[in-house]
Order: structure tokens, then sequence, then C-alpha cells
């Protein structure tokens, strides 16, 4: 077998553990009394700009969270740490349109600063204080502009806090999709604050560095993450938006970022779904749409986004989005999950197959099992790291795409257990011209006896059944069209599993699943998936 290489990036992991006690240092004086009353800046009185705001919240979230009483929460990964902390929730209320919550909104501010006057790791965490500070300038004609001057007093005296050690923490921060928000709030802070207008050519020259940075050129960002992808976009549009209504000008590396990121999203949309690479929970459908409805719709979606190695198959009904690609560099392994070969497919809007297993949290999620791919010796892939990074990922992987009368097959050469077993798994993928008949072959060359499991999840919404003394899996999807799938195994497990939605209620899920061992140098397993 060829030689390939395997990065462990332990010097960049050195550098960051430095980097990493350096920041422990500046948190110690961070948690001091002293820094917590230093007061530099004369506190503003009034915005002076008040920035463009055309996004709408969700109501039913709005409704939810305007009835809630306990805002605490332990777990501090959680969605609803970030949507409190972030007071992205005001977006929401504002959605509702009563102006009643006004005062509600101010009460609810004023608790939290209260409670958070001093730096907290936690809620004082860059990428949430960047949020932060956004909502309270989007939503501040809102929400505060009719408040009494004490209210402004303590509010524009915990933003210039906030945004200080921002200014201070800058250096520290890692250079990954988060760092946008943080200069996005940067451009907000010196087009809107008094006395600010000196950090807009700081915020400007680092903008520019991370486009040129993290936007690859076939569009996708750098991380390989839809969500991330479309966040970053979001707050790319934002940018965009405050420099116009400003007259400031809009750059041309700006624009072109934006309208080569927009092409993108579509080609990760399943019709009005966000697919689910290196991501374990559905997308906010009314964010997805939110985002569709400011960016112009591509001519034609293209069929591969070669520097970012993902592959898109369409038919009339029939949707087929492949990951064939790994991470660029170390920090492109932020939040990504340790898989590689995984794909979904879609029949008339609705998803059959998915990417990743639904409800999933932390690095479980992560695992290369909770991906519709192979899985060898029961082990990862890739190595998670704690620092949600990755690695032992190797250098190049090869893709191979024949199109002929409308057919399609992609053909993955993956080497993610190489390091560990020796091992390659070569994925083949054929769709047909109509999208109703899809094939696949695994090919794992294997010096060792090892167990391999080969995982297809389902979308929640699809109905299965066992047939032929579990030989093959009948599908049913929610518009009423039938699938079937078999493989060349004897025997093919349906494994059912349950989990929470973010609304609390139980929701139930299955995946395919096909085991065994491999043998001498190659093992090959067929299967197949066909509308019925």
């Amino acid at each position: 077998m060829e030689s390939i290489k395997i990065r462990n990036f332990y010097g960049l992991r050195i550098l960051e553990q430095i980097h990493k006690a350096r920041s422990f240092i500046s948190k110690i004086t961070y948690n001091s009394p002293i820094y917590n009353k230093l007061e530099f800046d004369e506190i503003p009185q009034n915005l002076k700009f008040f920035p463009p705001n055309f996004w709408k919240g969700n109501i039913e979230r709005g409704n939810l969270f305007f009835k809630k009483k306990n805002f605490h929460t332990k777990n501090t990964k959680g969605d609803f740490f970030f949507y409190y902390h972030s007071f992205s929730w005001l977006t929401d209320l504002r959605t509702l349109g009563n102006k009643n919550l006004r005062i509600h909104s101010r009460e609810l501010t004023k608790k939290w600063i209260e409670n958070n006057r001093s730096w907290n790791s936690k809620t004082w965490n860059d990428y949430i204080l960047a949020s932060r500070i956004c909502s309270w300038i989007l939503h501040f004609d809102f929400f505060f502009l009719t408040s009494n001057d004490n209210f402004k007093k303590i509010f524009f005296k915990s933003i210039s806090k906030q945004v200080n050690h921002l200014i201070k923490n800058f250096s520290y921060l890692k250079k990954n999709s988060e760092i946008m928000r943080v200069i996005k709030t940067l451009i907000y802070v010196s087009i809107c604050i008094p006395h600010k207008d000196s950090l807009y050519q700081i915020a400007i020259f680092n903008l520019k560095t991370e486009i040129s940075k993290q936007i690859l050129k076939d569009g996708c960002h750098f991380q390989r993450i839809p969500k991330i992808h479309m966040e970053v976009l979001y707050d790319l549009i934002d940018i965009r938006s405050i420099l116009k209504a400003s007259g400031k000008e809009v750059f041309k590396d700006l624009q072109n970022a934006i309208e080569k990121m927009s092409v993108v999203n579509y080609f990760f949309l399943h019709k009005d779904n966000l697919t689910l690479f290196n991501e374990s929970g559905n997308v906010d459908s009314s964010f997805v749409c939110e985002i569709i409805d400011h960016i112009p719709k591509p001519k034609k979606i293209p069929r591969e986004l070669s520097e970012s190695g993902f592959q898109r198959i369409d038919t009339k009904d029939t949707v087929v989005i492949v990951d064939c690609g790994i991470p660029q560099n170390y920090n492109a392994t932020y939040k990504t999950h340790a898989y590689t070969a995984g794909f979904e497919i879609s029949y008339k809007k609705k998803r059959v197959i998915i990417n990743s297993a639904p409800g999933l949290k932390g690095n479980i999620s992560k695992s290369t099992a909770a991906h519709s791919t192979l899985t060898l010796n029961n082990t990862n892939a890739y190595k998670i790291l704690s620092n949600d990074h990755l690695s032992r990922i190797p250098e190049s992987i090869k893709v191979k795409r024949v199109e002929r009368y409308n057919s399609n097959l992609i053909e993955i050469e993956n080497y993610s257990y190489k390091q560990q077993y020796d091992s390659i798994h070569k994925r083949l993928l054929y769709v047909d011209k109509k999208g109703t008949d899809i094939r696949g072959e695994e090919n794992i060359y294997c010096p060792y006896e090892l167990v391999y499991d080969i995982r297809f999840y389902l979308d929640p919404s699809v109905k299965t059944s066992q047939i032929n003394n579990g030989k093959a899996i009948l599908l049913k999807l929610p518009n009423g069209t039938g699938w079937k799938f078999i493989s060349s195994l004897d025997k093919i497990n349906l494994v059912s599993s349950r989990y929470m939605e973010i609304n609390k209620q139980p929701k139930n899920n299955e995946h395919i699943l096909i085991t065994g061992k491999t043998m001498e140098l190659i093992t090959i397993i067929k299967w197949s998936l066909k509308k019925y």
C-alpha cells in the first residue's frame, strides 16, 4: 500500500498549550477585583447610529421564552445557555410585536447586568459576549431607546466594560468562525457607539485577513460545517448592511465572499432542509429560510465543491450530497466530526438517509459510529481531542466521479484508518439518471481480521419494516413513497433509539446497520436503495 502522511498536529497543539497558559494568566487578571473596577472610557448616553435590522425571529420560540421564569441552566454548552446569554431572544420577542415586552426585556437585561457585572469565563466567553453586544445594539431602537437615564447609564457602562474586555482578549482568540462574530461586533461598536471610531480600521483589517483565510476558493467556509457556513454568511451580510447604511465602503472581497458563500449555501440544501454534515441536530428552519430570503438564488447549483470536498447529484426528484473531504489544517478541525465519506439522500423534499444521528451530544455526536459511514473495530476514524479539535487526519483523500448518460458514479478512497490498522476504505456510490436506483459498494482493504460496522441513519420521519427474515428493509416516507434497502449480507440490522427534541418531546430514530468481519486483504459489501 502507498505511503500516506497522517497529520497529528503535534507542533500546533504544543503552541496551543503555551497560548492556553498565557490565557490562563490573563484570566487570573480578569478575576481580580481591580480589573472589574477599571473604568477608563467615557460612558455614552445613546447610540450615534442605528444599524439596519431585517432579521425576523421565531414566534413560537419567543412565546416560550416569554413564559419562562427560570433562566438558570447548568449545561453551559447547551443551546439555551447561548440563547439566553447572547440575548438572541430579543429577536424573537421583537417579532411578537408586543410593545409591552419592552419593559419585560429591560427588566431581564438589567437583572442580567446585575448578575454579570464581573468577568465570568462562561457568560463572558468571547463568542457569547460578541453576540450579546450585537443583539443589544441591533435591538436598541426597539427595546432600550425609550428607557430612563438610569437604565441607559447601567446599560452603556456594561457595554463599555465588555467591549474593552473583548479588545484586550482579541489576540488570544482562535482563528476560526467565531472570530468573525467578534469582528462584526467591533464594526458595530465603531460605527454605532460614540468615541469608538478608532476600532473601525482595526476591525476591517482583521475582516479582510480572515475572509482570505477562512473562505475557500469554492466559496465554502474552511471548517466545512454547513451550519457554521450559514452563520458566517449571516455575519457577513450584517457587516455589508451596516457598511452600506453608514456610507462606508463595501470592499470587493466582502461582496465576492457573500456571493460565493450564497451559492454554497444552496449547495447544502435539500430543498428547504440543511444537510447534517458535522452536525447532530437540525438547524432552525426559520433561520434557514431567513438566509435564503436575503441571498440571490443561483442560476445553477454546482455539482461539486472541489476545494472543500463535497459532491452533489441532482435528478428530477432526488438529491444526493456526499462529503468527500477532510479538514485542510488544524484550525479547520474545530467542531468537526470524526468521519469521512458520509452522505445524505432526499426525495421530493423529504430526507431519506441523513449523515448524522440526531439528538446526540458532546463527543458521542462526533464519533464515527454516529455517522452514515464505515466504523472499523469500533474505533473513531480520527482522534477527538478535548479542545473540540481533531487529529490523526490523512493529508489527502482520493475522489473520482464519472457521469454517463445522466447517471453518476462517485468513488472515494478514504485513509482515515490507515495509521491505526493499515486499512483503506473505498466507497462507491452509483445513482441512476432518475435518482430512484442508488447502489453502494464498500471495499475494505485490511491485513487484520477486524469487526466492521456500516451505518445508514434514517430521517426520523421515515417509517421502517423488515422483510424476508431480515434480509431487506422497507422505508416509507411521509409523502407516501416507498424504498427498499438490501445488501449482499445474509442479514441487515435495524437499530432503534430515542432522543429528546428541542421542545422536550421524545422522538424515535432508526438506523440500518450492516456488520461483519474483514477477511483476508479485501472485504466487499454491496448494498442498494431502490424506490418501489
